[in-house]
């Protein structure tokens, strides 16, 4: 039984499951590298089950005991290709069958922002909104696949608070825009493996001036991780050849929020006055409440 006949049959026999093996169940299928990798009793402690709820799964979708639904995934794991070339050939190997596929990219953005903000915490995360909100000045980092999560904190960040400075690299300035930083302010930088050097040096060098760090990352452990740093960890489990940043969007867009939530009035006035100014660029398409013009009369 290869992998996706497994997770197939373990689907199939979902409903006929007892509440405790349906958890373990769900748990193994969002975690599969862990399912490889971990013990049997590190995992049922993961998944909040006995051990032999374990096993009682593995036996559910006919197999003697656990190690043999372990060595499925690790099997899984050990031919997953990891070169951009073998996951876009994996995706090629599915274009007879889009629903199911577009069925696995719902599935995997929604495990990727519940496990992201749900292993986060909120207490994690209003402590890291309270570090950004503490800061004299808020450097904002990430480049590659991670500029579109930096941009859009940085764009919304910019909306209610206006010591922000987008650090991009654009025409090689990414030192220009570190000049200065130091004691008082942080770096946001956001990067998943494999890491963007620029931002790995930016986050050591505003850590040699004394400025704090908040990371964004795919992993625990990464060469961003030192003194003074916050790091929240970003599940990216992605469908195509590049990581997926949706649970990226989502934790920032979880700063974002609690930050509003903690502004009282004098936000919403800063919040005003930055809507009254793009107004006054005529920034937005809007809707003419009048009737248009007729191009052709009746006459014509």
């Amino acid at each position: 039984m290869d992998f996706d006949q497994l997770k197939d049959c373990m689907t199939s026999q979902f409903e006929e499951m007892s509440p405790q093996v349906q958890a373990a169940a769900r748990y193994v299928l969002d975690n599969v590298e862990d399912v490889a990798l971990m013990s049997m009793r590190q995992l049922a402690k993961e998944a909040d089950v006995h051990p032999t709820t374990m096993v009682r799964l593995a036996q559910a979708v006919g197999f003697e005991g656990f190690n043999d639904l372990k060595d499925v995934f690790q099997t899984r794991l050990r031919a997953a290709p990891d070169d951009l070339v073998g996951r876009a050939r994996g995706l090629q190997g599915k274009k007879n069958s889009t629903l199911k596929l577009l069925e696995e990219i719902e599935q995997n953005a929604h495990n990727n922002i519940y496990q992201s903000i749900h292993g986060s915490g909120a207490a994690k995360l209003e402590k890291a909104a309270d570090f950004l909100l503490s800061a004299k000045r808020v450097f904002i980092m990430g480049l590659r696949i991670s500029y579109p999560v930096a941009f859009s904190f940085s764009y919304a960040y910019g909306m209610f608070r206006s010591n922000a400075q987008l650090v991009d690299g654009q025409a090689g300035t990414t030192a220009d825009s570190l000049r200065g930083i130091g004691e008082g302010d942080v770096l946001l930088a956001i990067s998943v493996s494999p890491f963007s050097r620029d931002t790995v040096r930016a986050v050591r060098y505003a850590r040699s001036r004394g400025a704090g760090i908040l990371t964004i990352t795919d992993s625990e452990i990464t060469p961003m991780n030192g003194d003074r740093t916050l790091n929240l960890v970003a599940r990216n489990e992605s469908m195509t050849f590049f990581p997926s940043i949706t649970a990226s969007t989502a934790l920032v867009e979880s700063l974002i929020a609690i930050m509003i939530a903690k502004g009282g009035e004098d936000l919403l006035d800063v919040v005003a006055e930055s809507r009254a100014q793009l107004d006054e660029f005529e920034a937005y398409w809007e809707v003419q409440s009048q009737t248009p013009p007729l191009l052709f009369s009746d006459k014509d």
